[in-house]
């Protein structure tokens, strides 16, 4: 049966352009207000997607993402981990997690017949919904998204607001006031940048937004088109107005914004996450096109140059630090907590301590004598691993690799193919993002890698015709 579109999928797509402008806009929805509306937003979709497909067809066919299989084990280990089950078999399982429980009983004189394997349950269950929206937006876009205009609108809009934050990071670093927006809340450190409270966090929006963004333009630039002879400029403003041109020949522009702006925002993990981004894209020029490679190359040099004319001292600072960083070796700040973060795994190996847990158990092992609270691992995945243990890095893994394995199958002979890359490379830098830093719990990120995945995958696949 063809396809057509109905009054479901125009609400569902209506919501994911809300959200893809609204997350990073409210500072990344870190707080629970933010998270509530957005998680608000993917329910309203579901139930749209849903009736849709009830009403129209009589049926609800449903069509399953890459990764699924092992997405659903990481949500499965979550839930585990929140919900109270018998104290003998808690401690079967963790009998270190099991032992704070025996500590609180001394001081409550009351022997709990059920605990959760989550030292902190309400902040797991907290972050298993806002996971599970995420799974649920990436569901719901999988199964929608099927049109050459969808595509286009949903990607416009994630260079577009990648454009608008990376220009208010820049105008914010020379006008800063302290707060955001300028009349907004007061920033708790200098680290902010745009409307991230942390320039790290924007930085990992931009190491997704940036590929995107290469690999629709590659796609515009080696699509099919009619010659026209180019020999004045008038020529050139005319075919900059058809519809061959257009606003899509504004990308490398954006492009060097939201890099550059990325490397002024001062985060020596986004330096390299970006720095990786680029080359991986690079490779698939190689690969893919003949010409590419070399103007990703060009425009990624251009990138360094842009942070360097935008502000040299920050990006000389930030490289600074990195190489100050590594000459420290095994005395580096990040590496004694990862250490102290590894202690905790070593008592809970197999399925961690419980999802966001980090800042209640790490006190326990820290070794590092300051003044700080930790509430994170300074690594996505080091706090992956003792929070979830094993079997949910693996899951993550292996949902992050069947991904990407299956981004770069739908490499075809379309003129959309590039944007498989592109979705493959987001995920990736996203990845690396988080070797040196927390970017998982900001959900507008996760949401912008959901949305690289979902709106691009579904239509290379050709499952429908191609509707302009």
């Amino acid at each position: 049966m063809p396809w057509s579109s109905g009054w479901s999928d125009w609400l569902v797509e209506a919501g994911v352009l809300f959200l893809l402008v609204f997350t990073p806009l409210a500072f990344g929805t870190v707080e629970p207000w933010s998270e509530a509306i957005a998680e608000l937003v993917v329910l309203g979709m579901v139930v749209a997607w849903l009736l849709g497909m009830t009403l129209r067809d009589w049926e609800l066919r449903v069509e399953l993402p890459p990764g699924w299989l092992a997405a659903s084990l990481f949500l499965a280990l979550i839930f585990l981990q929140a919900v109270p089950i018998p104290t003998a078999l808690a401690h079967v399982i963790s009998p270190w997690t099991t032992g704070f429980y025996d500590q609180a009983q001394t001081y409550t004189g009351a022997a709990p017949s059920s605990v959760p394997l989550s030292l902190a349950a309400h902040d797991t269950w907290r972050e298993a919904l806002k996971i599970g929206a995420v799974a649920a937006f990436l569901l719901v876009c999988y199964n929608v998204y099927r049109t050459r205009a969808q595509v286009h609108r949903a990607l416009w809009t994630m260079i577009a607001v990648g454009a608008a934050i990376s220009v208010l990071g820049i105008v914010q670093r020379v006008t800063w006031n302290g707060r955001f927006y300028w009349i907004g809340p007061e920033a708790p450190h200098r680290n902010a940048f745009g409307p991230f409270v942390n320039r790290a966090h924007f930085a990992g929006l931009m190491v997704v937004v940036v590929p995107m963004a290469l690999a629709l333009w590659l796609t515009s630039r080696y699509t099919p088109t009619r010659k026209q002879l180019v020999r004045t400029l008038r020529d050139r403003l005319r075919s900059w107005n058809t519809s061959d041109g257009g606003p899509t020949t504004l990308i490398p522009f954006l492009v060097l914004l939201m890099g550059g702006a990325a490397l002024v925002s001062g985060t020596r993990g986004g330096l390299v996450a970006l720095m990786v981004t680029l080359l991986a894209m690079i490779v698939a020029g190689i690969r893919e096109r003949t010409g590419a490679a070399a103007r990703i190359a060009a425009y990624g040099a251009l990138v360094v140059l842009a942070g360097l004319w935008i502000g040299s001292d920050v990006v000389q600072g930030t490289l600074g630090r990195l190489v100050e960083e590594l000459e420290q070796g095994t005395e580096s700040s990040r590496l004694v907590i990862w250490s102290d973060a590894l202690g905790v795994w070593r008592h809970a190996p197999t399925l961690g301590t419980g999802l966001a847990t980090f800042e209640a158990v790490f006190p326990s092992v820290r070794t590092i004598m300051a003044p700080v609270v930790f509430t994170h691992a300074e690594s996505d995945w080091v706090q992956l691993l003792t929070d979830t243990g094993l079997v949910g890095l693996l899951a993550v893994l292996a949902t992050l690799g069947v991904i990407v394995v299956s981004c770069l199958r739908l490499r075809t002979r379309t003129r959309l193919d590039i944007l498989a890359i592109g979705a493959a490379v987001a995920a990736l830098g996203a990845a690396s993002q988080g070797v040196g830093n927390f970017s998982f719990v900001v959900l507008s990120n996760l949401l912008y890698v959901a949305a690289a995945v979902g709106v691009v995958c579904p239509y290379l696949r050709g499952k429908v015709a191609d509707h302009a």
